[in-house]
């Protein structure tokens, strides 16, 4: 078995343990609650209600359907919860039940995110990755990362620094606007910077102003826009977000643009999304020529 099966071969193992880990939460809460009420005649179907047991794990279940996954299906299900009369009732009866389920399906969806993820792609033609660490990575979701720097020959100032990562996603194991609402979770939390530090950094040594990777942030130009790959494996048509790169250490209250970021990514069945991170300084000719980085995408997708 090769390197890049048995890398796959493990994520799937892993996606698997963590979509496990969600399911079993409310049989484990359940038997948590037994052994602290010492009530052994309570049965499971009638533990957070009347069949409400048998009702909370096909809405987990259903985390393998539902788009945007458990940032749609959870609070969908908490608000269906208290719509009817009977439904307030079962609260108010069952509320210490329910606060543990809650709570342990939490607790077990973010034990899922520190589940180990597959190796990121590596198009051979890239050579070997400048790094293969992140030290800015956040610990949580779990996630890989090779990082490239690409210099023209003829001119060291005509530089990408080109990122492909595999991230975990534990609100959701299945791939349908999976890469969406990744990006949406690592905008609203902040990863999407903490991820970006290195490659700051990179820029940082190579353009002529000063560019504090602790001092910037992310822009998003307009909406994601779906676009058709010509990559030698056959067409693919993709979301590409495209974010500016603003230093806020200058004296422009609203930021210096000093570059450009473009995003593309793949969705996976298990909880696993695939980046590929493109930043080119505010000079490089490829802004206006290749404004989605064609060339290096299609590389990405061809492994």
């Amino acid at each position: 078995m090769t390197v890049s099966a048995q890398s796959t071969a493990m994520g799937l193992a892993f996606d698997a343990v963590g979509f496990l880990l969600i399911i079993t939460s409310i049989p484990l809460s359940f038997g948590i609650y037994k052994l602290f009420t010492k009530d052994e005649s309570l049965p499971f179907q009638s533990f957070l209600g009347e069949k409400t047991s048998k009702h909370v794990l096909v809405a987990l279940l259903l985390l393998l359907l539902i788009p945007y996954g458990a940032l749609l299906l959870f609070p969908l299900v908490f608000i269906l919860s208290f719509v009817s009369p009977a439904g307030r009732m079962d609260w108010s009866e069952h509320r210490n039940q329910r606060i543990l389920a809650i709570g342990m399906v939490m607790l077990m969806l973010g034990v899922s995110g520190f589940m180990p993820v597959e190796t990121p792609r590596a198009p051979d033609e890239w050579g070997e990755p400048f790094a293969t660490e992140n030290p800015y990575a956040p610990a949580w979701p779990a996630s890989e990362q090779y990082t490239w720097v690409f210099v023209e020959p003829l001119d060291p100032t005509n530089f990408e620094v080109v990122q492909s990562l595999v991230i975990r996603t534990p609100h959701q194991p299945n791939p349908f606007q999976q890469v969406e609402s990744s990006i949406w979770v690592s905008s609203l939390l902040g990863l999407q910077e903490s991820r970006m530090r290195q490659a700051i950094d990179l820029v940082d040594e190579r353009v002529p102003i000063r560019i504090d990777s602790d001092a910037f942030r992310l822009d998003q130009k307009g909406d994601a826009q779906s676009h058709l790959f010509r990559p030698g494996s056959g067409n693919v048509e993709l979301n590409v977000w495209v974010y500016d790169v603003l230093s806020t250490s200058s004296t422009d209250p609203d930021g210096t643009k000093v570059g450009e970021v473009v995003v593309v990514g793949q969705s996976h069945w298990g909880g696993m999304v695939e980046l590929v991170v493109i930043v080119r300084p505010w000079f490089h000719d490829g802004l206006a020529t290749d404004p989605y980085a064609e060339s290096y995408v299609n590389a990405w997708l061809d492994v």
